[in-house]
């Protein structure tokens, strides 16, 4: 597995790492603290937290962010630049063919912080990150249309939140009447395998899934945002479907707002078997 070089950097409450618009020539991993991710016109479309790739797209391809970087607090960040990457590329042809959205990954440009272990000051070591691989490739199938059932779960304007099992793979790993989701964020992912890296600790709720994976290890959140509550794909291979809006990586948005009432989730690629409700009541 190759290893890119990086360095730290930190940033303040408000800070940029990166600017709608322009053309950066550094990608960041996300160490600790959280990045809000932001159009040009301010609107918030979801964050980043550890282990999350910002700018990764630009780094590989050149061309203007479509969203603007903010730290939402304290944030430290692991910087790479374009150059570095070209270079790891050019003595790594094979990568070329690897998917854009995660060639950073495969790469091993994800902190060690994901882990627990202490990061050092600048310059960074090799960062590491194992992918989840021999997915279910996504096929052309069409999602279902988005079923809202009722107003976007604001800021104190549910009573419980529940996360129910919808489908056999769902039911054989979580009681049948679902889990109170009692506080957040509330994590979702696949059971490690032998030799694979354990999930962070926000990654409460763990499913077996068999090769070709429908999970990965981090998969989805359950968690606060603006102006609610939120489901946040958490950089998972196949991405995630929310009433029917498919979010993630490859996708336009990674994270989407829940609804009061019944919220339809799908983990995985679009024949997958984990199918989820997330019933929110007012």
């Amino acid at each position: 597995m190759n290893t890119l070089p990086g360095r730290t950097r930190i940033f303040s409450d408000q800070d940029f790492l990166l600017r709608a618009g322009e053309d950066p020539d550094a990608g960041f991993v996300i160490i600790t603290g959280r990045v809000e991710l932001r159009n040009a016109a301010g609107t918030l479309l979801g964050d980043a937290r550890q282990g999350d790739v910002i700018g990764a797209a630009s780094l590989l391809f050149g061309g203007r962010q479509d969203l603007s970087a903010i730290a939402a607090g304290p944030v430290e960040a692991a910087m790479v630049d374009r150059g570095t990457v070209a270079a790891e590329l050019s003595r790594n042809p094979d990568l070329v063919r690897s998917s854009a959205t995660q060639l950073l990954k495969a790469l091993n440009l994800v902190p060690a912080a994901e882990t627990g272990a202490k990061q050092q000051a600048e310059p960074c070591g090799a960062f590491d990150f194992d992918t989840d691989s021999n997915v279910v490739p996504i096929t052309g199938k069409r999602a279902p249309a988005a079923a809202h059932p009722g107003d976007i779960a604001e800021m104190g304007s549910w009573s419980a939140i529940w996360l129910k099992p919808a489908s056999d793979a769902t039911r054989s790993g979580m009681p049948k009447r679902g889990i109170k989701i009692n506080e957040t964020p509330y994590g979702v992912g696949r059971k490690p395998k032998r030799g694979e890296q354990i999930p962070r600790t926000d990654i409460i709720l763990q499913f077996s899934d068999e090769r070709p994976y429908n999970l990965s290890r981090h998969h989805f959140m359950i968690e606060l945002g603006r102006p609610g509550l939120m489901i946040r794909d958490a950089g998972s291979q196949l991405g995630t479907l929310v009433n029917g809006e498919r979010i993630g990586l490859d996708e336009p948005r990674n994270a989407v707002s829940l609804h009061i009432g019944e919220n339809a989730i799908e983990a995985g690629g679009y024949d997958t078997p984990f199918h989820f409700i997330i019933v929110i009541l007012a």
